[in-house]
């Protein structure tokens, strides 16, 4: 064997682990991706995105996590930086999470692309976990039952979803936006801490 070979190998496997490393960081494993099959989106996972980016018509939205748990926050960075109500993000992913589609076509052809309106999409949606990224496009056009054509990650498959989905694409920036101390009690809840209530005069 060639005394090079070894080290070779070694620069092979080095740049795999880096590219896994780099692009696969964040991203599902097959056992996560199997327990969600079914699925609308099988390869996002919840607790694993740390953006959501959605583009539609005039609106542009940006919402970052930080932390984990009991920890985490959530940021609205576009269209004006703020803080995010956690419930309404909540709520807004977990209808994502258990999306399912209504029917899907395998291999469309270029004319069935054209015509589901997949190239002038009128809304998309990216979610992203570290380093991987799942992007939804929604097509312009319409099926004749209602909802809508999606295409994920530009693949070659096209989704048929009900309008409870093509809804997820719709929701604006001040959906997102926490409004005073939500969720924290007033001090008058408590009453006065300096009386005692059996003092208290009638």
């Amino acid at each position: 064997m060639n005394p090079r070979t070894p080290i070779v190998l070694f620069i092979i496997a080095a740049i795999l682990l880096a590219y896994v490393l780099l692009f696969e960081r964040g991203r599902p494993g097959r056992t996560e991706i199997d327990s969600r099959s079914g699925l609308l989106l099988e390869t996002v996972v919840r607790e694993r995105i740390t953006h959501v980016r959605l583009a539609a018509e005039k609106e542009r939205i940006v919402l970052r996590r930080d932390g984990e748990g009991f920890d985490e926050t959530w940021t609205l960075e576009e269209p004006a930086l703020g803080a995010a109500d956690p419930d309404a993000v909540e709520d807004y992913l977990r209808n994502w999470e258990f999306a399912i589609p209504v029917r899907t076509l395998q291999r469309p052809s270029a004319a069935d692309i054209a015509s589901f309106g997949i190239d002038t999409p009128r809304a998309e949606i990216t979610f992203e976990m570290a380093s991987a990224k799942t992007r939804v496009v929604l097509g312009s056009g319409t099926p004749v039952d209602g909802g809508g054509y999606i295409r994920i990650d530009e693949g070659p498959q096209v989704t048929v979803v009900g309008e409870d989905v093509t809804a997820l694409f719709t929701r604006t920036a001040d959906s997102f936006v926490l409004h005073g101390d939500a969720g924290a009690p007033y001090l008058s809840d408590f009453g006065d801490p300096q009386i005692d209530a059996g003092d208290a005069s009638p």
